[in-house]
């Protein structure tokens, strides 16, 4: 595959400043964050990219029951805190594990806190960024990924009207950028938010969340399958849409009797999923993944598809984010349809997508079905949206990661007078 960004690309861009020798003796870099690394897309593809450039990297995250306390990933070393994710909707009990992952996160910084020459901290939580402080006053540079606005976030996840909680969350972003010496998030309408509430615009860019071309690249589109398949793979919550999928899927079961749906990933809404494929009118049509599926199985996971669907709510924070399962189906070949939003909007001209304006049952089902009706028309549907890789790609960006990480690691911060690290204008 060969992607060339264009004027509209990472937005990173690093200095003239020559990069630091990292091969001899290995450098060694921290990863922080509050999830499972193996599925989590986005950490792995940066720790991979430092691994292949010559470093060590150590990542500090969430294990999952059954795995060991510290183990080996593809040349990572993985240290877990052994304790299950609350999946629920107590707000006191996401804080209350939050810190508990925090304290741990501290802790094993603090013990560390010589190791390293440099830091990457994800959230949310923002404030996880304090937990390497231990480091960071050991003069080491930090960066904080912000993959969602955590105020917005907060108030759909949750439900709360915007008032004081939403106020608090945007002290606590602000306070979590100051202790990081620079910030990455994850689409310029993300960056053009956190800029607007008052982070310095010279130390926040942009690196998308792309498919890792040696794991989901198909360079021949494949046949679509002999019977309608409907997929969706990822977090499993109301924002993300599994649930307008099912719903679709039961008005088109009368039309399509051999249709069937495939869910990979887990999350909060599995249960009600379960339930609700459960009943008469979808019953034997939906397969479940038994778990959260690690990035280098879902491809296999996947299958010949018809359709991925993408139904994010089109409002909110989730209007901000470019849906990272809507990039690995273009590259895997499979037809995709999705939410528009600004940022759907941004990154693809009109015409590239199979687009809805809302996510509802009945659009959707309006959507499909020329598509079910003639799947060779999903051989179009790809070779458009693929043109969002003649302008962007990962094997491009990973390089562009790269070089922002030893520029930080030689510059030590990235608030030096002559402006250190600037953002690409967009």
């Amino acid at each position: 595959m060969s992607a060339v960004p264009g004027s509209r690309g990472s937005g990173i861009s690093p200095g003239d400043t020559p990069p630091v020798s990292i091969e001899t003796p290995p450098s060694r870099a921290l990863y922080i964050l509050y999830s499972h690394y193996p599925s989590d897309p986005r950490l792995r593809r940066q720790a991979e990219a430092l691994r292949d450039a010559g470093w060590e990297v150590i990542v500090l995250c969430l294990g999952v029951p059954g795995e060991p306390a510290t183990y080996e990933l593809d040349g990572v070393c993985v240290v877990t805190h052994q304790r299950k994710r609350y999946r629920g909707k107590s707000v006191s009990r996401y804080l209350f594990e939050y810190l508990h992952f925090f304290a741990w996160a501290m802790r094993e910084s603090y013990r560390r806190r010589r190791d390293f020459r440099f830091v990457h901290v994800h959230a949310p939580p923002d404030f996880l960024a304090f937990a390497s402080l231990p480091v960071k006053w050991a003069g080491t540079p930090v960066l904080l990924d912000i993959h969602d606005p955590t105020p917005e976030l907060f108030a759909e996840r949750f439900g709360i009207p915007r008032g004081n909680a939403i106020r608090i969350s945007r002290i606590v972003e602000r306070l979590s950028a100051s202790a990081a010496d620079y910030i990455l998030t994850s689409t310029e309408p993300m960056r053009r938010i956190l800029v607007e509430r008052g982070l310095p615009s010279n130390r926040v860019s942009v690196l998308l969340n792309l498919p890792e071309e040696r794991i989901f690249w198909r360079d021949v589109i494949p046949a679509p399958p002999q019977r309608p398949v409907l997929a969706y793979h990822g977090t499993l919550v109301p924002r993300y849409g599994p649930q307008v999928l099912l719903e679709a899927a039961a008005l088109l079961a009368p039309a399509y009797p051999d249709l069937t749906v495939r869910i990979i990933g887990d999350g909060d809404q599995k249960p009600e999923l379960l339930a609700r494929a459960a009943l008469p009118d979808l019953a034997g049509k939906v397969t479940f993944s038994p778990e959260r599926v690690p990035v280098n199985r879902i491809p296999v996971a996947l299958g010949r598809v018809t359709a991925g669907v993408v139904a994010n709510r089109a409002e909110g924070f989730t209007s901000v984010i470019l849906p990272t399962k809507l990039l690995e189906y273009l590259a895997l070949g499979i037809p995709p349809v999705v939410v528009r939003t600004k940022t759907i909007d941004y990154y693809f001209p009109p015409g590239e997508l199979l687009t809805l304006e809302r996510p509802e049952p009945r659009l959707l089902v309006e959507a499909l079905r020329p598509l079910l009706a003639n799947p060779e028309l999903g051989y179009d549907l790809v070779s458009r949206g693929r043109g969002f890789f003649e302008r962007y790609a990962w094997n491009r960006e990973r390089e562009v990661y790269v070089k922002l990480v030893r520029t930080l690691v030689e510059q030590g911060t990235c608030r030096s007078p002559d402006g250190g690290i600037t953002p690409k204008k967009t």
